[in-house]
């Protein structure tokens, strides 16, 4: 148990029942009434999101997660599978659980994935991942005095601008957080 105003971001806790993931938390203080701990969090089971206060000094049931780093097989009809390396144990997660890491899965990429009481809450990727090319177009004769970018999309769909020399084929390193080309890996 800990108190409401020690809630974080990125942790998962129980409430009425159910595991919620703390998308956000805000303190705010009124006069009268005290201190109360905005808290913007996300159902693990249904995925729905809502809004909750508590008191500061309320107590919560802080669920701890375990993580694994497991490889990237393939997508699924209803999802996307993942298999524990040590043990050959397969996972399914849900593409709402993965919508935000999708786009940069390569194939046979690895993934830390947490799992709270066997149930997938979220994946972490690296900072950075390494992507094919699968279509762009060729570079265009005297784009290089200045820094021209063109799109390009990567093998799993991503379109990223890249510079005008980067070609089909190549492999290229793009920040999973903001989807920028970092360069030729």
């Amino acid at each position: 148990m800990i108190r409401a105003g020690e809630i974080r971001k990125g942790n998962v806790i129980e409430h009425k029942g159910a595991l919620w993931f703390v998308l956000d938390t805000k303190i705010t203080y009124s006069g009268k009434r005290g201190a109360y701990v905005q808290v913007k969090m996300q159902n693990i089971a249904d995925r729905h999101i809502q809004t909750v206060r508590f008191s500061t000094s309320d107590s919560v049931e802080k669920v701890f997660l375990e993580s694994k780093t497991m490889t990237y097989l393939y997508q699924s009809g209803t999802g996307y599978v993942f298999m524990d390396e040590a043990t050959g144990d397969q996972v399914e997660m849900e593409e709402a659980v993965a919508a935000d890491i999708a786009p940069y899965l390569a194939y046979n990429a690895g993934v830390e994935i947490n799992f709270c009481r066997g149930q997938v809450v979220e994946a972490q990727l690296p900072a950075s991942v390494v992507l094919e090319v699968s279509k762009t177009d060729p570079a265009v004769r005297g784009d290089t005095a200045t820094n021209v970018t063109k799109p390009a999309e990567m093998e799993t769909g991503l379109v990223v601008k890249v510079p005008g020399h980067i070609q089909t084929g190549e492999k290229i390193r793009v920040d999973t957080r903001s989807g920028e080309f970092l360069g030729r890996a």
